[in-house]
């Protein structure tokens, strides 16, 4: 029921369904669909074919690549996107998806200051979209941004836990929850994490003043 007409439409692993693409293409938008656990045999088919390219030599007709490197909150992070245009042909019959177009991998690496750690993350994804690595990192980014802020109202606020289920409660607490993490998060005064501000703010009058004043400065 949704209109998602020209729209790219992304997914984690759970919604990488043969139905739910074909339905987002048939609706006229595009999709990028996490692979994960759940798609091994599909995601090892698309490194062969990645591979395959690779050995026969990207072209800019086949093979796009661009990188974005962030700063923020101790660290910094690197992230680059591959994509390249896959013939479905190639494919096992299972793994011919409607619409299917590319393949995009995402690798991310991330270097703690404070520690000088050093991660690597790499996630693949199927994709309807014709090449353009900038826009598909861009919609891959927005995608886990929303991914973070359902974590943290899980795992800070602990929303999944909550027992409110009368008339509008569960709506309204999830509104003043994101409401307050918006103030954890713009505020400085502080240099302590949403979890340790949240139990700050419970008690300490002041510094809950102080949010709450930032609130409607914000207005």
């Amino acid at each position: 029921m949704l209109d998602i007409e020209n729209s790219i439409v992304t997914l984690d692993a759970m919604g990488c369904q043969k139905e739910i693409a074909k339905q987002i293409i048939e609706q006229k938008a595009d999709y990028i669909l996490a692979l994960k656990g759940n798609h091994s045999g599909m995601q090892s088919e698309l490194e062969a074919w990645l591979h395959k390219v690779q050995r026969e030599g990207f072209t800019a007709d086949n093979y796009v690549e661009y990188t974005a490197i962030d700063s923020g909150h101790g660290r910094i992070e690197k992230r680059t996107c591959r994509q390249v245009l896959i013939n479905t042909k190639w494919l096992d019959k299972k793994y011919r998806w409607v619409g299917l177009k590319s393949i995009i991998k995402v690798t991310s690496d991330v270097y703690e200051k404070s520690t000088g750690k050093e991660t690597t993350e790499t996630r693949w994804y199927i994709s309807s979209l014709n090449l353009n690595a900038e826009q598909a990192l861009h919609a891959v980014r927005n995608h886990w941004q929303v991914e973070s802020m359902h974590w943290m109202l899980d795992m800070t606020f602990r929303e999944d836990e909550s027992r409110i289920r009368k008339g509008r409660g569960a709506l309204a607490f999830n509104v003043m929850r994101k409401m307050a993490m918006g103030l954890f998060k713009q505020d400085k005064t502080k240099p302590a994490s949403i979890a340790a501000k949240k139990k700050m703010a419970s008690l300490d009058d002041g510094y809950r003043s102080t949010l709450l004043e930032s609130g409607v400065k914000m207005r």
